[in-house]
Protein backbone atom coordinates (compact mmCIF):
# COMPACT_ATOMS: atom_id res chain seq x y z
CA UNK A 1 0.00 0.00 0.00
CA UNK A 2 1.46 3.43 -1.16
CA UNK A 3 2.09 5.46 1.74
CA UNK A 4 0.70 8.83 2.05
CA UNK A 5 3.12 12.27 1.24
CA UNK A 6 1.35 15.39 2.58
CA UNK A 7 1.96 18.66 0.24
CA UNK A 8 1.15 21.80 -0.07
CA UNK A 9 0.97 23.63 -3.75
CA UNK A 10 0.60 27.50 -4.34
CA UNK A 11 0.71 30.03 -6.64
CA UNK A 12 1.24 29.47 -10.78
CA UNK A 13 3.57 29.40 -13.34
CA UNK A 14 6.67 26.96 -13.98
CA UNK A 15 7.36 24.13 -11.29
CA UNK A 16 9.67 24.95 -7.97
CA UNK A 17 10.05 22.27 -5.77
CA UNK A 18 11.63 23.29 -2.11
CA UNK A 19 12.80 20.25 -0.17
CA UNK A 20 13.20 21.51 3.53
CA UNK A 21 16.02 20.15 6.07
CA UNK A 22 16.57 18.11 8.78
CA UNK A 23 13.43 18.92 10.33
CA UNK A 24 11.39 17.75 6.95
CA UNK A 25 8.59 20.16 7.00
CA UNK A 26 6.60 21.87 4.21
CA UNK A 27 6.10 24.86 6.66
CA UNK A 28 9.62 25.89 6.92
CA UNK A 29 9.38 27.51 3.34
CA UNK A 30 6.40 29.27 4.18
CA UNK A 31 7.63 33.01 3.96
CA UNK A 32 9.70 31.67 0.87
CA UNK A 33 6.40 30.55 -0.85
CA UNK A 34 4.79 34.21 -0.17
CA UNK A 35 7.09 35.37 -2.41
CA UNK A 36 8.28 33.07 -4.95
CA UNK A 37 4.02 32.13 -5.20
CA UNK A 38 3.44 34.98 -7.63
CA UNK A 39 5.40 33.68 -10.78
CA UNK A 40 5.99 30.20 -9.83
CA UNK A 41 3.91 26.99 -8.76
CA UNK A 42 5.67 26.03 -5.21
CA UNK A 43 5.13 22.71 -4.05
CA UNK A 44 6.57 21.84 -0.86
CA UNK A 45 5.83 18.90 1.32
CA UNK A 46 6.99 16.92 4.27
CA UNK A 47 9.24 14.12 3.98
CA UNK A 48 8.12 10.48 4.89
CA UNK A 49 8.00 9.86 8.55
CA UNK A 50 7.62 13.88 9.36
CA UNK A 51 4.60 15.90 10.41
CA UNK A 52 1.74 14.57 8.06
CA UNK A 53 3.41 12.13 6.04
CA UNK A 54 3.77 8.36 6.51
CA UNK A 55 6.65 6.09 6.32
CA UNK A 56 7.71 2.28 6.56
CA UNK A 57 10.43 1.45 7.88
CA UNK A 58 13.55 4.05 8.67
CA UNK A 59 14.08 6.93 6.54
CA UNK A 60 16.82 7.78 3.81
CA UNK A 61 17.35 10.37 1.76
CA UNK A 62 17.12 7.96 -1.31
CA UNK A 63 13.10 7.61 -0.27
CA UNK A 64 12.51 11.23 0.22
CA UNK A 65 13.79 11.28 -2.88
CA UNK A 66 11.19 8.75 -4.18
CA UNK A 67 8.43 10.35 -2.64
CA UNK A 68 9.17 13.31 -4.88
CA UNK A 69 9.42 11.31 -8.08
CA UNK A 70 5.92 10.61 -6.83
CA UNK A 71 4.17 13.75 -5.66
CA UNK A 72 5.68 15.29 -9.75
CA UNK A 73 3.46 12.09 -11.10
CA UNK A 74 0.93 12.81 -9.09
CA UNK A 75 0.64 16.37 -10.18
CA UNK A 76 1.47 16.22 -13.79
CA UNK A 77 5.00 17.86 -13.85
CA UNK A 78 7.36 16.19 -16.36
CA UNK A 79 9.96 18.30 -14.76
CA UNK A 80 10.66 21.19 -12.46
CA UNK A 81 13.42 23.63 -10.43
CA UNK A 82 14.49 21.24 -7.27
CA UNK A 83 15.59 23.29 -4.47
CA UNK A 84 17.26 21.33 -1.97
CA UNK A 85 18.16 23.24 1.95
CA UNK A 86 20.62 21.26 4.29
CA UNK A 87 19.48 17.44 4.10
CA UNK A 88 16.84 18.63 1.54
CA UNK A 89 19.86 19.43 -0.77
CA UNK A 90 21.11 15.65 -0.13
CA UNK A 91 17.41 14.62 -2.09
CA UNK A 92 18.18 17.64 -4.61
CA UNK A 93 21.16 15.79 -5.44
CA UNK A 94 20.01 12.17 -5.70
CA UNK A 95 17.08 13.60 -8.20
CA UNK A 96 19.80 15.30 -10.31
CA UNK A 97 21.77 12.13 -10.79
CA UNK A 98 18.82 9.54 -10.70
CA UNK A 99 16.22 11.62 -12.54
CA UNK A 100 17.72 14.47 -14.66
CA UNK A 101 15.06 14.30 -17.49
CA UNK A 102 13.04 15.38 -14.38
CA UNK A 103 14.98 18.51 -13.36
CA UNK A 104 15.58 21.65 -15.06
CA UNK A 105 17.59 23.08 -12.14
CA UNK A 106 18.98 22.28 -8.97
CA UNK A 107 19.89 24.60 -5.80
CA UNK A 108 21.64 23.26 -3.13
CA UNK A 109 21.53 25.14 -0.36
CA UNK A 110 23.33 25.29 3.24
CA UNK A 111 24.32 21.84 2.00
CA UNK A 112 27.15 19.15 1.45
CA UNK A 113 29.11 16.83 -1.01
CA UNK A 114 30.10 14.33 1.99
CA UNK A 115 30.64 14.81 6.03
CA UNK A 116 33.87 15.11 7.15
CA UNK A 117 35.21 14.38 10.72
CA UNK A 118 33.76 17.79 12.25
CA UNK A 119 30.62 17.18 10.66
CA UNK A 120 30.42 13.83 11.93
CA UNK A 121 31.31 14.82 15.73
CA UNK A 122 28.60 17.86 15.94
CA UNK A 123 26.08 15.29 14.39
CA UNK A 124 27.23 12.93 17.08
CA UNK A 125 26.99 15.53 19.90
CA UNK A 126 23.08 16.71 18.87
CA UNK A 127 22.12 12.75 19.04
CA UNK A 128 23.43 12.47 22.53
CA UNK A 129 21.90 15.88 23.53
CA UNK A 130 18.45 14.74 22.25
CA UNK A 131 18.58 11.45 23.38
CA UNK A 132 20.33 12.57 27.11
CA UNK A 133 18.30 15.73 27.69
CA UNK A 134 15.11 15.76 25.04
CA UNK A 135 13.22 17.43 22.76
CA UNK A 136 13.23 20.73 24.04
CA UNK A 137 17.26 21.29 25.07
CA UNK A 138 17.58 19.90 21.53
CA UNK A 139 15.39 22.50 19.84
CA UNK A 140 16.94 25.45 21.74
CA UNK A 141 20.11 24.24 20.96
CA UNK A 142 19.13 24.15 17.20
CA UNK A 143 18.25 27.87 17.34
CA UNK A 144 21.23 28.58 19.15
CA UNK A 145 23.65 27.41 16.65
CA UNK A 146 21.25 27.74 14.08
CA UNK A 147 20.56 31.53 13.41
CA UNK A 148 22.96 34.72 13.85
CA UNK A 149 22.81 36.15 17.17
CA UNK A 150 21.27 39.44 16.24
CA UNK A 151 18.24 37.56 14.36
CA UNK A 152 17.86 34.95 17.48
CA UNK A 153 17.56 37.93 20.05
CA UNK A 154 15.39 39.85 17.70
CA UNK A 155 13.07 36.76 17.03
CA UNK A 156 13.69 33.79 18.87
CA UNK A 157 14.76 35.07 22.48
CA UNK A 158 12.58 35.38 25.46
CA UNK A 159 12.82 37.30 28.82
CA UNK A 160 12.31 34.23 31.07
CA UNK A 161 14.92 31.54 31.33
CA UNK A 162 14.72 28.50 29.08
CA UNK A 163 13.03 25.89 30.63
CA UNK A 164 14.77 22.66 29.41
CA UNK A 165 12.14 20.20 31.39
CA UNK A 166 9.37 21.72 29.42
CA UNK A 167 7.71 18.89 27.72
CA UNK A 168 7.92 18.76 23.72
CA UNK A 169 6.38 17.19 20.80
CA UNK A 170 9.68 16.32 19.07
CA UNK A 171 9.64 12.60 17.63
CA UNK A 172 12.99 11.83 19.41
CA UNK A 173 13.50 8.14 17.43
CA UNK A 174 12.88 9.74 13.94
CA UNK A 175 14.61 12.98 14.76
CA UNK A 176 18.02 10.63 15.80
CA UNK A 177 17.25 8.48 12.90
CA UNK A 178 16.97 11.12 10.83
CA UNK A 179 20.64 12.29 11.59
CA UNK A 180 21.76 8.29 10.78
CA UNK A 181 20.44 9.02 7.40
CA UNK A 182 22.99 12.07 7.06
CA UNK A 183 25.52 10.05 8.52
CA UNK A 184 25.61 7.44 6.14
CA UNK A 185 25.04 9.32 2.65
CA UNK A 186 27.80 10.13 0.55
CA UNK A 187 27.53 10.18 -3.21
CA UNK A 188 30.43 12.51 -3.80
CA UNK A 189 31.90 10.07 -6.43
CA UNK A 190 28.85 11.07 -8.71
CA UNK A 191 28.55 14.87 -8.44
CA UNK A 192 30.95 15.72 -11.37
CA UNK A 193 29.01 13.39 -13.94
CA UNK A 194 26.21 16.28 -13.26
CA UNK A 195 25.30 18.08 -16.25
CA UNK A 196 22.55 20.39 -14.93
CA UNK A 197 22.11 24.32 -14.23
CA UNK A 198 23.71 24.17 -10.60
CA UNK A 199 23.70 26.96 -7.95
CA UNK A 200 25.44 26.37 -4.80
CA UNK A 201 24.03 28.53 -1.75
CA UNK A 202 26.19 28.96 1.54
CA UNK A 203 26.21 30.99 4.50
CA UNK A 204 29.81 32.54 5.78
CA UNK A 205 28.11 32.29 9.13
CA UNK A 206 26.69 29.14 9.31
CA UNK A 207 27.88 27.33 11.82
CA UNK A 208 25.64 24.27 11.59
CA UNK A 209 27.02 23.34 7.57
CA UNK A 210 30.16 25.66 7.43
CA UNK A 211 30.49 27.61 4.22
CA UNK A 212 33.81 25.77 2.92
CA UNK A 213 31.24 22.34 2.38
CA UNK A 214 29.29 24.76 -0.24
CA UNK A 215 32.81 25.47 -1.66
CA UNK A 216 33.61 21.76 -2.17
CA UNK A 217 30.08 21.03 -3.22
CA UNK A 218 30.13 23.56 -5.97
CA UNK A 219 33.95 22.78 -7.12
CA UNK A 220 32.55 18.81 -7.82
CA UNK A 221 29.99 19.96 -10.22
CA UNK A 222 30.28 20.82 -14.06
CA UNK A 223 29.63 24.48 -14.19
CA UNK A 224 28.05 24.71 -10.40
CA UNK A 225 28.07 28.69 -9.63
CA UNK A 226 28.75 29.52 -5.72
CA UNK A 227 26.90 32.30 -4.23
CA UNK A 228 27.72 33.15 -0.92
CA UNK A 229 25.69 35.19 1.17
CA UNK A 230 24.79 35.40 5.72
CA UNK A 231 22.16 34.47 7.19
CA UNK A 232 23.25 31.73 9.50
CA UNK A 233 22.00 27.93 8.60
CA UNK A 234 18.58 28.97 7.54
CA UNK A 235 18.95 32.05 5.14
CA UNK A 236 15.16 30.90 3.69
CA UNK A 237 13.98 32.61 6.94
CA UNK A 238 16.77 35.38 7.91
CA UNK A 239 17.42 36.38 4.65
CA UNK A 240 13.75 35.53 2.84
CA UNK A 241 13.75 38.62 0.43
CA UNK A 242 17.41 38.83 -0.64
CA UNK A 243 17.08 34.63 -0.92
CA UNK A 244 14.26 35.02 -3.25
CA UNK A 245 15.42 37.48 -5.48
CA UNK A 246 18.34 35.01 -6.18
CA UNK A 247 16.05 32.49 -6.59
CA UNK A 248 14.32 34.20 -9.25
CA UNK A 249 17.38 35.59 -10.68
CA UNK A 250 18.50 31.89 -11.70
CA UNK A 251 15.35 30.40 -12.85
CA UNK A 252 14.94 33.18 -14.95
CA UNK A 253 18.44 32.95 -16.19
CA UNK A 254 17.45 29.43 -17.52
CA UNK A 255 13.95 29.45 -18.45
Amino acid sequence: MEKKIYAQEEGAGPPVVLISGLGGLADFWKPVVDQLKNGYRVITFDHPGVGQSEIEGAPNILGIKDALVGLLDEKGIESAHILGHSTGSLVAQSMALDHPERVKSIVLSCGWALPDKRFKDFFAYRQYLLTTLGGTAYNAFTRLVAYPSTWYGEHLAEESPLDFEEGSSLDVDMTYARMEMLLHFDRSDELPSLNLPTWVIGAKDDYVIPFHHSEELASLIPGASLVELSGGHFPPVTRTHYYTVLLRKFWESIA
